[in-house]
């Protein structure tokens, strides 16, 4: 859990200064990567208008192949992060901040562009977005496990990981699973 949160579980209503916060770092994340990565992704709750969320954001790097990876975690280790592996996600390499800086709490991953990991995060956030009533289903899930979870983040995840299973199958059936990296931001 970022330190900026000092372990506390917390879920709370779309906020739209996520999306300006996460285009500060990714200035930032740019400016420091923008030869090895092609596109730094906005993922995960936040990312979803109108999606309430714990106020961490959800940041992918995205990279062509492993050996840009290598290139990646040499400039991240060297301003400060610390790379955890993968963390038993195949397909997502995880960094932590070691600094404190004046951004909010992010988490911030690292997936070859033809990742099934980045693929799902995306495909979750175009469903979320495309989908109100299911967002809206997920919000309340998410606040009512932060009630009952303020300190226990194993259990609030594991308390979505139904709904969250139910998401992947019902936009895999709906077609919005994605087969193939497609940016959707422009850098």
């Amino acid at each position: 859990m970022d330190s900026k949160l000092k372990g506390k579980v917390t879920c709370i209503d779309y906020d739209p200064k996520w999306q300006v916060e996460f285009a500060n770092v990714k200035h930032v994340l740019f400016e420091l990567l923008k030869d090895t990565v092609i596109a730094i992704e906005h993922v995960g709750s936040t990312s979803v208008v109108g999606c309430a969320a714990k106020p961490i954001l959800d940041i992918d790097l995205v990279i062509e192949n492993q050996t840009d990876f290598d290139s990646v975690k040499r400039i991240l280790e060297s301003v400060g992060f610390a790379h955890r592996g993968d963390q038993g996600i195949q397909g997502r390499e995880v960094f932590k901040r070691l600094f404190e800086d004046e951004y909010m709490a992010y988490h911030l991953y690292c997936c070859q562009k033809d990742s099934q990991e980045l693929l799902r995060h995306l495909s979750l956030k175009a469903y979320l977005n495309d989908h109100p009533k299911v967002r809206d289903a997920y919000s309340k899930l998410k606040k009512s496990l932060a009630e009952q979870f303020p300190e226990q983040i194993l259990d609030y995840m594991e308390g979505k990981d139904e709904f969250v299973k139910q998401m992947l199958t019902d936009l895999e059936s709906e077609g919005y699973l994605l087969k193939e990296y497609r940016p959707t931001c422009s850098q």
